[in-house]
């Protein structure tokens, strides 16, 4: 096995090991190690990669995460765990059946809108269309570190309201409160084991900051996005198909590039769970 840098900004990129595979501890605390300090793992030519192999790899780095969405029992059938979720433009009757199927999507947290948001989500490219789709990662960590002092005291000593409605991949569409989740999160959180501060508000779905007025808050918001993503915290990765990626969703902010609709764009999904964030 061998691990290397992807980018500046973050992410390692894993060669050389199939995890079909049971493997050894030492293999196992290498691989943690280097999520632990790269945010981003990328394992390259993972072939047919099965659905056990898949979670067994995400247990590596915590207990499976439940779904914040339940399953669809129309489409969602066969021998996956319940707690998969495709990510996936295919089609059944000519309609969409699966989680966020097409478009741009905005950079975004997953799950801040509930109380544990998974400590981190894990992708495997089934199928990925030659051009577009690409996932953008920013490093909520570096991005911290580089605030500006009357922002840093801010994050410091406020908490924010995030917000989703399914599916939506745009800020303007989070509508119907009755239809949306939401919860108050800290603005700033710990990496689970480096202990650094990460910067926690995204573009998508941080929708307020508590204790001041909108005007106040739509500014402050505003700055602080543009701030996490510009290029030198942002790694973008192009799929290959076999990749498998894992993401920290807490000191991590992603989003989605368009592509083509009529390119099939299929990739399985497992988290791992996180707990109350740590401010």
């Amino acid at each position: 096995m061998q691990i290397g840098k992807l980018s500046d900004a973050l992410g390692a990129e894993v060669t050389g090991i199939d995890l079909n595979q049971p493997h050894n501890p030492a293999t196992v605390e290498a691989l943690k190690r280097a999520f632990a300090e790269n945010l981003v793992l990328v394992v390259r030519d993972q072939k047919d990669l099965s659905p056990e192999a898949h979670v067994r790899f995400c247990e590596f780095f915590g207990p499976l995460g439940k779904r914040s969405r339940p399953a669809d029992s129309r489409h969602e059938k066969g021998n996956e765990p319940a707690e998969v979720m495709f990510v996936s433009n295919r089609r059944v009757d000519g309609k969409y059946v699966y989680t966020l199927p097409e478009g741009e999507m905005m950079f975004h947290i997953d799950q801040c809108y509930v109380e544990r948001p998974a400590r981190a989500t894990c992708l495997y490219a089934i199928v990925v269309p030659e051009v577009g789709g690409d996932t953008l990662f920013g490093n909520l960590c570096a991005a911290y570190d580089a605030l500006p002092a009357d922002l840093r005291a801010v994050v410091d000593s406020h908490r924010a309201l995030n917000v989703f409605t399914y599916d939506s991949t745009q800020r303007d569409q989070v509508g119907d409160p009755s239809k949306r989740r939401e919860f108050v999160q800290p603005m700033v959180v710990r990496h689970a084991v480096t202990g650094r501060k990460a910067l926690y508000v995204n573009r998508l779905m941080t929708w307020s900051i508590e204790g001041m007025d909108k005007a106040a808050s739509d500014a402050i918001l505003a700055r602080l996005f543009d701030h996490q993503e510009e290029p030198r915290f942002v790694y973008r990765h192009k799929w290959r198909k076999g990749d498998l990626l894992l993401w920290d969703n807490q000191c991590t902010v992603h989003a989605r590039a368009d592509f083509d609709p009529n390119a099939e764009r299929h990739l399985r999904r497992f988290t791992v769970a996180g707990g109350p964030l740590a401010a």
